[in-house]
């Protein structure tokens, strides 16, 4: 952003002439004065997170920061604030997510990076903060709001329904002796492991982008694009590639965070930039 040396009025750097006192521009290039943007949820915990490890994004997409155990509570309480204009609504859903389901702990997958607890937070807010990241440029007039809905809601379906969780903890074989009794290096070695995960056979069988919609429609009212959006983002596949460009863009994010950010090695190889 630039400030017009004559009228004070802050406009966007590209401004060829003020629209207040019509100053122009093109006549005094060296007179303006820059002036730093407000940050947006799309940027605050980038250029923080930046500005302290003594690197500086360059023009164009923000570099990723890493979303991990120790910091996504932190990133998905700026995202919750973020949201105002459909404040109600959606507080209305997180308050049923955080205390009625497993939203806040359940993994991701079965298997993988993220089958671990918080590993499906982990990935809806990382995947939101990479949909933030690249929307100026791809879709510059997708809504911040509508963009942190869809990020976040596009996997909720992996929560299953109220009393019903889609993932349970696979319980562990424990060794027991002659006596029936269970030894006690077996129950150290249960206890120390990192639980392991299965689906739950009680649950109605959909895919999961449906059950997503399932849920957030019962609290939040969605456009035509927003529900196609978190119903096929992650297997657009199902609809032959007919994606409305929320859709399409909340894809490509998906699909950098599954495929690109949660493998370090595709990470280091191609020297794709994050910021922990």
């Amino acid at each position: 952003m630039k400030k017009c040396p004559d009228c004070g009025m802050v406009i966007a750097n590209q401004a060829i002439r003020c629209p207040k006192c019509k100053f122009d521009f093109s006549e005094d290039t060296g007179s303006s004065t820059a002036v730093e943007a407000a940050p947006s949820a799309s940027s605050s915990s980038s250029s923080s997170s930046s500005s302290s490890s003594g690197s500086k994004s360059r023009d164009g997409i923000m570099p990723m920061v890493e979303v991990n155990k120790d910091n996504v509570m932190e990133f998905y309480n700026q995202l919750k604030d973020s949201v105002i204009k459909r404040k109600t609504e959606f507080d209305h859903f997180i308050d049923f997510l955080e205390n009625r389901t497993s939203w806040l702990t359940a993994p991701a997958d079965t298997t993988g990076h993220l089958a671990c607890e918080k590993g499906l937070l982990i990935r809806s807010v990382a995947v939101t903060k990479q949909l933030l990241r690249i929307k100026d440029t791809l879709m510059p007039q997708l809504d911040e709001e509508s963009a942190i809905i869809m990020g976040l809601f596009h996997d909720v379906g992996k929560v299953g329904v109220e009393g019903k969780p889609l993932y349970l903890v696979e319980e562990k074989p424990t060794t027991t002796s002659a006596l029936g009794l269970t030894s006690l290096s077996s129950r150290v070695a249960a206890s120390n492991a990192a639980p392991t995960f299965t689906i739950n056979n009680k649950l109605a069988n959909m895919k999961v982008g449906v059950r997503s919609l399932f849920l957030v429609s019962q609290y939040m009212l969605l456009s035509e694009d927003e529900a196609q959006a978190i119903c096929y983002a992650a297997e657009p596949q199902d609809i032959d590639g007919k994606l409305s460009p929320n859709a399409l863009v909340l894809s490509t994010a998906v699909n950098l965070q599954k495929n690109i950010y949660e493998n370090k090695d595709v990470v280091d190889s191609y020297s794709f930039t994050t910021i922990k």
